[in-house]
C-alpha cells in the first residue's frame, strides 16, 4: 500500500509542479510586458517588483494548481486503467483520496507560510528596492492606519482612555514629535489634556519634554495648569506599536498582524478591513485541499467513459470562475462591515465544503 500511495502522490505532485510553472510563466510574461510599456519605470524597476510581487500572486496559482494536479492526474490514471486496477486490487477510494488530500495539505501548509511570512517580508523590500514606489505602481498602495491623518496630516491614535496624536516618529531615537495626548473619564468627558514638544522611550517610560499638562477639566473649576522641562508621560503603546502604526499593515507576518489588530480592538476601532486580511491567509490555505479534492472527485467513477475529460475540463473551468467571483465579492463585503469578516472568508469555503460532503455522501457506498 505504500508503494502505491507513493506512486498517487508521484503522479500528483509531478502534474502540481507542471502547472505551476505553467501558471508562473504565464502569469510573468503578463506582468513584465505590461511592466515595460510604463514610462514613469525603469526595466530593472518593472523585474523587481515583479519578483516581489509573485508571493502574492501564489495565493492565486496555489489553489488552481491544486484543481490541475487532481484533474490530470486522475484522468492519467483513467485512460491507463490504472485507477480501476489499483480499485480492484483492494485500495479503497477512500485512500485513494486520502492521498490526494495530503497532496493538497502538504501545499495549503506552504500557502499559509508563504502568505503569513514570504509576502509581509517581499512587500516590505519594495520601498527599498524600488525609488518611490508608491507611486509608480499603484499595488504598493499602503493600508493600515496610515491614512489616519487629519487635514493637518497629523497622524491620530486611539487608545483605551485617551487619544493623542503627533506629527512624526523617529524610529531610530524612539521619539515622538509635536505630541497631543487627550484623557477621558468613563462617562467620555475630556478630562486632562497633555501637550509635549516631543515624547522619547527610555527605560520602559516614554519622557516628555517641554510639556504642559491642563487637568480637572470635567469639572466646573478652573483647570490645574503644570509645566514640566521633563518628566513621565503616561501611554501604554511601546515603539514597537508605533512602527506598526506608521507600517503598512500588509508588510506585518501574520503575529504582528494579530497584535496589530488586537491593539485596535482594545482602542474601540472598526477592525473588519485588517481582519478580513489576517482570515484570508488561512481560507486560501483551505481552498487549496477544496480545490484539489473536487477535481478528484472522478476517482468515483473510474470506468464510466461517457464522462469525458473535455467535460470534466470545462466543468471545473466554471467551478473556478464561479468560485473567485462569489469569494472575491464576499471579501469585498468584508472589508466594507457589510458582512461580518469570518462569513467573508469562510462563507464560500464552506458552501463548496458542503459540495464536497455531498459527493461523498451521495458516494458513500462506493468508498
Amino acid at each position: 500500500m505504500t508503494t502505491l500511495r507513493s506512486f498517487i502522490l508521484k503522479e500528483w505532485f509531478r502534474f502540481f509542479v507542471g502547472a505551476f510553472v505553467v501558471l508562473i510563466l504565464l502569469i510573468s510574461v503578463a506582468e513584465l510586458i505590461s511592466g515595460f510599456l510604463r514610462s514613469n519605470v525603469t526595466p530593472m524597476e518593472v523585474i523587481f517588483n515583479h519578483f516581489l510581487e509573485i508571493p502574492n500572486k501564489l495565493k492565486l496559482i496555489m489553489p488552481v494548481g491544486c484543481l490541475v494536479a487532481s484533474l490530470f492526474s486522475v484522468n492519467k490514471l483513467k485512460t491507463r486503467n490504472e485507477l480501476t486496477a489499483i480499485f480492484a486490487g483492494g485500495y479503497s477510494r477512500k485512500r485513494f483520496m486520502t492521498d490526494i488530500a495530503i497532496g493538497t495539505i502538504v501545499v495549503s501548509l506552504s500557502q499559509l507560510f508563504i502568505s503569513s511570512f514570504l509576502e509581509p517580508f517581499a512587500i516590505s523590500k519594495k520601498d527599498i528596492l524600488i525609488t518611490d514606489g508608491q507611486s509608480k505602481f499603484k499595488n504598493l498602495k499602503s493600508q493600515g492606519l496610515m491614512a489616519s491623518t487629519i487635514g493637518s496630516g497629523r497622524m491620530w491614535f486611539k487608545s483605551k482612555n485617551y487619544f493623542f496624536s503627533f506629527s512624526t516618529f523617529d524610529k531610530e531615537n524612539s521619539q515622538l514629535n509635536d505630541v497631543s495626548i487627550y484623557y477621558y473619564n468613563d462617562n467620555n468627558f475630556l478630562k486632562e489634556k497633555v501637550t509635549s514638544k516631543k515624547l522619547q522611550y527610555i527605560g520602559g517610560a516614554w519622557i516628555g519634554t517641554q510639556t504642559n499638562i491642563l487637568r480637572n477639566l470635567e469639572t466646573s473649576e478652573f483647570p490645574l495648569v503644570q509645566n514640566i522641562e521633563s518628566g513621565p508621560i503616561d501611554i501604554n503603546e511601546s515603539p514597537f506599536d508605533f512602527r506598526e502604526i506608521e507600517a503598512d499593515i500588509t508588510t506585518l507576518n501574520i503575529f504582528d498582524l494579530y497584535r496589530y489588530i488586537d491593539k485596535l480592538q482594545e482602542g474601540g476601532i472598526n477592525v473588519n478591513e485588517y481582519l478580513v486580511i489576517f482570515l484570508e491567509k488561512f481560507s486560501i490555505s483551505i481552498v487549496c485541499i477544496i480545490f484539489g479534492l473536487v477535481a478528484a472527485i472522478g476517482a468515483f467513477r473510474p470506468n464510466r467513459r461517457g464522462n469525458s475529460f473535455g467535460k470534466s475540463l470545462l466543468g471545473v473551468f466554471v467551478f473556478v470562475i464561479v468560485y473567485w467571483l462569489i469569494n472575491s465579492y464576499f471579501i469585498e463585503l468584508g472589508k466594507s462591515s457589510k458582512l461580518n469578516p469570518y462569513l467573508a472568508c469562510f462563507g464560500v469555503p464552506i458552501i463548496f465544503g458542503l459540495f464536497l460532503s455531498y459527493q461523498f455522501i451521495r458516494n458513500r457506498k462506493l468508498i
